[in-house]
């Protein structure tokens, strides 16, 4: 297993700490209340080509110097990621004052990042400037004490990942050189602190983690937009023309929705659309835009309806120009959220957009699986599972699985009827249904689901972040059974899982077992186990059996050398 590397936050209350774990290790910004972490989080990443593995740990409301020269484990550490507030000056003064001498007294060997948090505040307009932190100012801090310093948003997620990779270079870096090191560490007399950190990086296996990929719902449906497949409707907008796709379009606007359910225009102020007319027999749709707005902003209203932002490549002096016609469309689409996003830009509120675009995305996934998820009226695909048939739409199909992009594309039958119709084999209407569900709405419910086919599926269409979220569902429920039954029950799950692509869920599986490698090797079905799979589970019930005698790694049977930091 590779070293893992230990990475404690510090700072004072309210600075930030835990919003900056929250958003690296679970991609999520805490805005209603941020929650206390009690225990840390295992990350795995490769870094310039190299994989690592590091915990981090968060500190609650250590204001108290002192506690800092008595070394506990909490505070031990291969690197401090020593935080500040850049809208609280006396956090950063505290830092300097108290923070970073006891750190250099009490842990002169272990590197240190300065990092400054809530940059986005420094463009809020009802804080004043002059309570700021600026960035000579930390970096100057930094420098004084030979120290690393970088600045992030958690709120943005700007820094957030780079702020963590660089401490982790600088603890690598720092343990490499300390291997030849010479100097004497101050907790062992004669010891060098090679030694001290050895022992540090070195700690017992833990559980291999589940790390979900951040959705890609967005980007997925901008490429449509782009690529402008599958489309059925038609913008003529002066001497341009727009395809897009009457799925998203009602998804994400109410005034779409009415539009072509009734095929009239219901407005209170003057319409956007001149003219609409449909073909029956093919369901396109052809809609004039009034003269008055242009291509260039009808472009950016059409990337808001499939993404939910805008101005994504424009320029700082663009985008406010461009904002400020953009807010009478939203007017004449009835596009609230798009009339909010565009005044947060125009008054420089912009860091509260990123929230407000995720909820927007969240929301048209919702209201598309609601609108046309096993439509009968709007689908052009039919899935005939074990006799019950199940409609969808190939725009949906094709933005979200890349598997039915090419049988949509081809040459394939699929490719080229009006209405498609698939046999779909040796599976329950309920699991398929479950996975049409996350294909539309990014999300995925597995109450009163069977997680295993749910996930054989998403092996199967190559859906790569849904196998991820069934593999940490099988792991979850797994632990909460009985030690009498769970060596036996995760040996059945990895049998099961062993011929797919699940690789975090055989790697736990082996984890779990490797703690009874008796039980496993005595079941009746051990020989069913793949030959890299058994070799794996030797090796690791191997070392478990090691340190059960006792070893280096014990905290009860620590070696004479052993720092006490341990």
């Amino acid at each position: 297993m590779e070293n893992c590397l230990k990475v404690v936050v510090l700072g004072g209350d309210s600075v930030g700490k835990t919003s900056l774990i929250l958003v690296k290790t679970k991609h999520k910004f805490p805005y209603r209340k941020v929650p206390q972490l009690a225990d840390p989080t295992i990350v795995r990443t490769r870094i310039d080509g190299k994989s690592y593995t590091y915990s981090v740990w968060d500190t609650k409301k250590i204001e108290q110097c002192e506690q800092l020269h008595s070394p506990t484990p909490s505070l031990t550490s291969d690197v401090f990621v020593l935080c500040f507030s850049v809208d609280d000056r006396h956090s950063f003064t505290s830092l300097v004052q108290k923070w970073l001498p006891q750190l250099r007294t009490s842990f002169p060997y272990v590197p240190v990042v300065l990092v400054a948090c809530k940059t986005d505040l420094r463009s809020y307009p009802s804080v004043s400037a002059t309570n700021h932190v600026t960035y000579a100012e930390g970096s100057a801090v930094a420098d004084q004490h030979n120290y690393l310093y970088c600045e992030t948003s958690a709120l943005l997620s700007e820094g957030v990942t780079d702020c963590f990779n660089l401490a982790v270079r600088y603890a690598d870096l720092n343990l490499d050189r300390g291997e030849n090191s010479t100097s004497v560490c101050f907790c062992i007399p004669g010891s060098s602190r090679s030694n001290v950190h050895v022992q540090m990086v070195r700690p017992p296996e833990v559980p291999p983690d589940f790390e979900i990929e951040s959705s890609t719902f967005p980007e997925e449906w901008l490429e449509t937009l782009l690529d402008g497949k599958h489309y059925d409707v038609t913008f003529l907008v002066q001497d341009h023309h727009f395809n897009a796709h009457q799925v998203i379009l009602c998804s994400a606007s109410g005034f779409f929705c009415k539009l072509f359910q009734t095929e009239k225009i219901f407005t209170s102020i003057a319409s956007p659309v001149s003219s609409f007319s449909r073909d029956k027999k093919s369901r396109h749709s052809t809609i004039h835009i009034e003269s008055s707005i242009s291509p260039e902003v009808f472009k950016i209203l059409m990337e808001f309806l499939y993404t939910g932002s805008v101005f994504q490549h424009s320029q700082e002096e663009e985008r406010r120009e461009l904002a400020m016609d953009l807010i009478n469309v939203a007017r004449m689409f009835e596009l609230i959220e798009l009339k909010c996003i565009c005044e947060n830009i125009l008054n420089e509120r912009e860091y509260l957009n990123p929230s407000l675009c995720s909820t927007i995305c969240d929301r048209t996934g919702q209201r598309m699986r609601d609108l046309f998820l096993n439509c009968v009226d709007t689908a052009d695909v039919v899935f005939v599972v074990k006799g019950k048939r199940l409609y969808a739409n190939k725009a949906v199909l094709s933005t979200r699985c890349e598997v039915m992009t090419r049988m949509f594309s081809g040459n394939f039958i699929e490719s080229k009827s009006e209405l498609t119709e698939i046999e779909i084999p040796n599976m329950t209407t309920e699991s398929f249904l479950l996975f049409l569900d996350y294909l539309y709405s990014d999300h995925v419910d597995f109450e009163s689901a069977d997680v295993l086919e749910v996930l054989k599926i998403a092996d199967m269409y190559c859906q790569k972040r849904l196998l991820t979220i069934c593999e940490y569902c099988i792991a979850q429920k797994a632990r909460s059974w009985t030690l009498k039954k769970r060596a036996d029950l995760v040996f059945q799950v990895l049998l099961c899982v062993q011929p797919f692509h699940t690789v975090n869920l055989v790697n736990w599986c082996l984890f779990e077992l490797s703690k009874n490698i008796d039980k496993a090797r005595n079941s009746k079905e051990y020989s069913k186990l793949t030959e890299e799979n058994r070799r794996v589970l030797e090796a690791r019930g191997s070392s478990q059996g090691y340190k059960a005698r006792g070893s280096l790694y014990d905290p009860h049977v620590a070696d004479r050398n052993t720092c006490a930091i341990i």
